[in-house]
């Protein structure tokens, strides 16, 4: 008997060291494991920060963000640029339609001045409302800012101004002054439209050197 228990007492010592020495071999696998997971997880590992990025990397990124703010602002331009032009059609337009209602007053009196003309005796009559029409026409020219070139005979003749259709010698005016005038000159807000047609004087002295 006791030798029996003596050999059971080997046995149990011996299964509790080999117990150990495998609670021990797992403990050390699985501790070996989360290393590894730690070490090899890429979620575990540090963010690269924007210094590490390959200057070809960076170039390219600037230049897809200039490339984008080009564009914008082209779309924006070409916006810009139909809308000032749509505004200036408009603008034209509404101008246009005030100088023609303007005008079509004139016409309206030209009308009653015709029928009146076919029934008149007097001429006098009919010449005061020609006269009456003209200066109506001529104010609403002046209303738009166009102006009469000032320009008579005799007057000095400036190329800026007048244009010479014609020279002639003659000494009843000074040399390059204005002999006659054919066609009167306009300006609109002080730049010359149309300049005077006139005929310039040429002294007969200046014809004979």
């Amino acid at each position: 008997m006791k030798k029996s228990s003596k050999n059971d007492s080997m046995h149990s010592n011996e299964d509790s060291q080999e117990h150990a020495e495998n609670s021990g071999a797992r403990n050390s696998g699985s501790s070996a494991e989360k290393a590894d997971e730690t070490t090899g997880s890429p979620e575990n590992e540090p963010v690269s920060s924007g210094a590490e990025k390959s200057p070809e990397a960076a170039c390219r990124e600037e230049n897809k963000l200039l490339k984008d703010q080009l564009f914008r602002l082209a779309a924006d331009f070409d916006n810009f640029r139909k809308r000032a032009a749509r505004q200036m059609d408009e603008n034209r337009t509404v101008v246009l339609e005030q100088v023609l209602l303007d005008f079509v007053e004139v016409t309206d009196n030209f009308e009653r001045a015709i029928k009146s003309a076919k029934t008149a005796e007097d001429m006098g009559s009919i010449v005061s409302g020609i006269e009456q029409l003209s200066k109506q026409f001529f104010s609403i020219l002046e209303k738009y800012g166009l102006e009469r070139i000032k320009c008579e005979k005799a007057g000095e003749f400036d190329p800026h101004r007048h244009e010479a259709v014609q020279h002639i010698e003659t000494s009843e005016v000074p040399d390059n002054s204005i002999v006659e005038v054919y066609k009167h000159g306009y300006s609109l807000n002080e730049k010359v439209v149309r300049p005077a047609m006139v005929s310039v004087a040429k002294s007969p002295e200046e014809t004979k050197k």
